[in-house]
């Protein structure tokens, strides 16, 4: 059995998308109105491309390009404001990538302009999330997020070994991460996120140890631990590279290490210190609105984005075209779920997740009942992958370390 089939964090999958003919946003923005909305802006940037990733950024951009996009963003707000409901409200706010920092501090101001002053999202009253990489951490910027009450700061740290850092074609070194994070923790942030990766070629359950106890002597409120991907058009897969054979066992090496130090798990990657999963809410129903290229929205059963690109000449091309784009209000790319692709999206969204998934919540929204129409659920109860728990359907400790290749069944 292969316990790395995909990281199903959503669904449907961004390659699932495809061309959309008719479709206008104005036909679905009623649905924003009195409903759980985030906000995003996708910012494509990156210094260099690391080994593993296929998200959609471009490296070597000057401030003058990023100008240019900054400039696109604005129009796109100033049209989205043309059809959005008045009373549109957002709990939340993420500024991902790319790298967000990478921007000046002037374009970063003008994107918390767009958000606050023109479409409407409080700080004061919601969650800010902003990712950064160790080498454009700034201190300057840093205060620039606070000032615009940013209350999480997720930095992809990844190894704090030189080598793997290499091996994965990352630019930072453990050097700057350190510097990274004495100015984090100075300017102060309610929640500090750092991101893991196991399974690096090379790495041992030694050095990965290493890195979680050099990660933890920062005490984040969270860690991410992800497994390594090689995905298609990314660096490593033109390197051809092998992955450690015992990289399941690493994963639940550290899963236990972490817990014995504190941290709860709420997935198979999240780990919250001191965390409670007896208050998680389900999820799948809130809207996303995107702003910018390469960023997904979600209103309903619709969902759309820019098409999707790995390679750099790909992404450029794309991004070229949505900076002299006339028309952000006409959904060209995406995709309509059906019913039973709903059901399916719930079940995905709540059951790999800490929370958990609430059978009488699945029968008031899709009339139904979760079980019957998910077969392969009882079948991980039977297999202790999965229990029932007070109108609950969990997964077990062992369930949520096959996450990746459990998810899969669901589609």
């Amino acid at each position: 059995m292969n316990p790395y089939i995909q990281y199903m964090y959503s669904y449907p999958h961004k390659t699932a998308y495809g061309p959309l003919m008719g479709v206008y946003l104005k036909d679905y923005a009623d649905r924003l109105s009195d409903s759980e909305n985030s906000l995003y802006f996708h910012i494509p940037f990156c210094k260099n491309k690391c080994g593993y990733c296929n998200l959609f950024s471009v490296v070597g951009q000057d401030e003058a390009f990023m100008e240019k996009y900054v400039d696109a963003m604005e129009r796109q707000v100033e049209q989205l404001l043309e059809v959005l409901p008045e009373d549109t409200r957002y709990m939340e706010l993420t500024l991902g990538g790319g790298t967000p920092l990478l921007l000046s501090e002037k374009q970063l101001e003008r994107i918390f302009f767009m958000a606050e002053k023109r479409m409407g999202f409080h700080g004061e009253d919601g969650h800010t999330i902003v990712e950064t990489s160790p080498g454009q951490t700034t201190k300057e910027k840093l205060y620039l997020l606070k000032e615009h009450h940013v209350t999480r700061v997720s930095m992809g740290v990844q190894s704090f070994h030189e080598e793997e850092l290499k091996t994965i074609n990352r630019s930072h070194t453990a050097e700057q991460v350190e510097r990274a994070m004495d100015w984090i923790r100075q300017v102060g942030f309610s929640c500090v996120n750092l991101d893991l990766i196991y399974g690096i070629p090379g790495q041992t359950r030694k050095s990965l140890v290493q890195s979680v106890e050099r990660a933890l002597q920062w005490e984040p409120e969270e860690l991410f631990v992800y497994p390594l991907y090689i995905r298609e058009g990314t660096y490593l897969s033109r390197k051809a590279v092998k992955k450690p054979e015992d990289m399941y066992e690493m994963y639940l090496y550290i899963r236990e290490y972490l817990k014995e130090k504190g941290y709860t798990p709420y997935s198979m990657r999240r780990f919250v210190k001191n965390g409670n999963v007896s208050n998680l809410g389900s999820c799948g129903f809130g809207n996303t609105v995107s702003v910018g290229c390469g960023g997904r929205s979600y209103i309903g059963n619709l969902h759309f984005c820019t098409p999707f690109g790995v390679k750099q000449s790909d992404c450029m091309e794309i991004l070229q075209q949505y900076i002299i784009q006339q028309d952000y209000l006409t959904i060209r790319h995406g995709y309509l779920l059906s019913k039973e692709e709903q059901k399916r999206r719930y079940v995905i969204k709540n059951i790999l997740f800490g929370g958990g998934l609430s059978e009488e919540e699945y029968k008031d929204e899709f009339l139904g009942d979760v079980m019957t129409d998910f077969p392969m659920l009882q079948e991980w109860v039977m297999k202790n992958y999965a229990y029932r728990n007070q109108g609950k359907i969990m997964l077990t400790e062992t369930g949520f370390s096959l996450s990746d290749y459990l998810g899969p069944m669901i589609t």
